[in-house]
């Protein structure tokens, strides 16, 4: 079926960001892309029509780019660099979740919504279960990450009447995006060795999923096409290793002792379902490394 062209408007033109861009410019849309970082704006026309530098907690900015648009892509995601320490998590998830997600939904005009939270808001909360699904318990953590992500996923489902998008938004919980530019499995174990002490802030034994930025690109532009709503999980149906089966083997490949794992993110045990995002006709192909997981647990 074809789609009619859509003016999209991209917040956070990082790695998942300039993907969509520049698939939903090719199908002949279009597309604004937004950053925080002036300097990047050149680099980013190739992407985009139009380039806004705006901060996603700036309510009036938001408004204004928004207006006119029929959809809004809200692909921010917290720096990794500022997550490592609670302290560090609960000011940025903050301001680049919840606080984008109030900016989005109290401006005007009512477009189609698209945003990307975590696999973390389960967090151990469902490993009971024989598969993790979109209804089932979500955690009770305090930690910023679960917590920040649960409130942002409420801000935009909630009905119109509390001030959300409702039925005109879709939320997708991923695992741990990754694609070009994005370091290997092998040098950020080495990293979490040189710079954070060997210690890590999620848990040994949770199950490694994790998400090829071109099947988050192509399930954004699959949930533009056919207007899907509400939760779904978006990783592959595979079920990998866990971290510490995978993290472990790499850093004795390394020669390296076994990485410290503080259990302050829990992410779920139990598989993933996917079969909610099957059934509206996507299936996420490429986010099985299989050779690089056999490879690091061989």
């Amino acid at each position: 079926m074809k789609v009619s062209q859509m003016r999209v408007l991209v917040i956070g033109a990082g790695l998942v960001g300039t993907e969509v861009g520049a698939r939903l410019k090719a199908l002949g849309h279009e597309v604004a892309g937004t950053t925080t970082t002036p300097g990047k704006v050149d680099g980013l026309r190739e992407h985009f029509d139009e380039v806004y530098v705006l901060r996603g907690s700036d309510k009036e900015a938001v408004a204004a780019a928004v207006a006119g648009h029929d959809a809004v892509v809200v692909a921010a995601g917290p720096n990794a660099q500022k997550a490592m320490t609670p302290e560090d998590r609960a000011v940025s998830y903050k301001e680049i979740l919840v606080d984008t997600a109030e900016s989005v939904v109290a401006a005007d005009g009512a477009p189609y919504l698209v945003a990307l939270s975590s696999l973390s808001v389960y967090g151990d909360a469902a490993d009971h279960l024989a598969e993790v699904v979109e209804d089932g318990p979500v955690t009770d953590s305090t930690d910023a990450s679960p917590t920040m992500f649960l409130a942002m996923e409420r801000t935009y489902l909630a009905p119109p009447e509390s001030g959300g998008a409702g039925d005109r938004a879709v939320v997708f919980r991923c695992g741990d995006i990754f694609g070009a530019g994005d370091p290997p499995i092998e040098a950020k174990v080495g990293m979490a060795h040189q710079y954070l002490g060997g210690s890590v802030p999620f848990s040994g034994d949770a199950l490694f999923y994790r998400l090829a930025v071109e099947d988050a690109a192509d399930a954004i532009v699959h949930a533009l096409e056919t207007r899907i709503t509400g939760l779904h999980n978006l990783t592959h149906a595979e079920v990998p290793p866990t971290n510490a089966a995978l993290f472990d083997a790499i850093s004795a490949a390394q020669g390296l002792p076994a990485l410290v794992y503080r259990d302050e993110i829990a992410s779920p045990k139990s598989p993933i379902s996917v079969a909610k995002l099957s059934a509206t006709g996507f299936t996420a192909s490429r986010s099985y490394d299989a050779a690089t997981l056999e490879a690091g647990i061989s």
